[in-house]
């Protein structure tokens, strides 16, 4: 074999280490407006193109440095398509401690992968919970934004800038809930990601979102997903 057929497979063999935004540029649009189908098929191509065999050290953390930077580029599109930022870095930070405990190569695309999807999915689901009303959108962003405070309705009527009763019955009537009751499910949501992604404990996940305590936290994490806070940690931590 010829030096510069050597050197030309050589080059095939690392291009994957040599990706750009640009490449997985595609890729990122597609988790940034949510089409997890598409998503699916591309990264299955694209993923084609990570090693298979052996590899020596230096691939293995420049691998390691390209999966960091992909985790990280489709957490910003997803936080770009609406995704709540600190639910989208929780997926991100679970997706690199599972990087850190994997010790073969061919499991890294799965990782990335997962991730990917992921990061598509919560997109989704912003968008499909999106009520279309202007007054009740701008409620929803305040409340995600301050689910480790203290939040009284004035203070969300008076930012949206409508007053507390019109703004109770408008988020009623387009969410088919109360403002109270969104804000509980949205901090069940935020602990489940907590619990799975991060070594913070039970009673202080509790007390960050807000819960009065660990015995109300642990009735109300139930009620919505059928499980004590430990019971799914215990099935969904990595």
């Amino acid at each position: 074999m010829s030096e510069t057929v050597h050197q030309k497979l050589l080059d095939s063999e690392e291009s994957y280490l040599n990706t750009t935004f640009w490449d997985v540029h595609p890729l990122f649009l597609l988790v940034q407006n949510g089409e997890t189908a598409q998503l699916k098929n591309q990264l299955h191509v694209q993923l084609e193109k990570f090693p298979a065999g052996r590899i020596t050290r230096d691939e293995r953390k420049q691998l390691e440095y390209l999966t960091v930077s992909l985790v990280n580029t489709f957490m910003i599109a997803a936080i770009q398509g609406g995704v709540y930022p600190p639910e989208a870095n929780a997926v991100a930070d679970q997706a690199l401690r599972r990087l850190s405990q994997h010790k073969s190569v061919t499991e890294i695309p799965t990782l990335v992968s997962e991730a990917a999807l992921r990061f598509s999915e919560m997109v989704k689901l912003t968008r499909d919970r999106d009520t279309g009303n202007v007054h009740v959108e701008k409620a929803r962003h305040y409340l995600s934004d301050h689910l480790t405070q203290e939040i009284r309705t004035e203070d969300i009527a008076k930012a949206v800038g409508l007053s507390p009763y019109h703004l109770s019955r408008l988020f009623k009537t387009h969410t088919g809930m109360t403002m109270r009751e969104y804000l509980i499910r949205e901090r069940v949501e935020a602990a489940k990601q907590l619990l799975a992604a991060t070594d913070r404990t039970i009673p202080q996940i509790a007390s960050l979102l807000r819960f009065c305590d660990q015995s109300y936290f642990t009735m109300v994490f139930r009620k919505h997903t059928g499980q004590t806070p430990g019971e799914y940690r215990n099935k969904n931590i990595r």
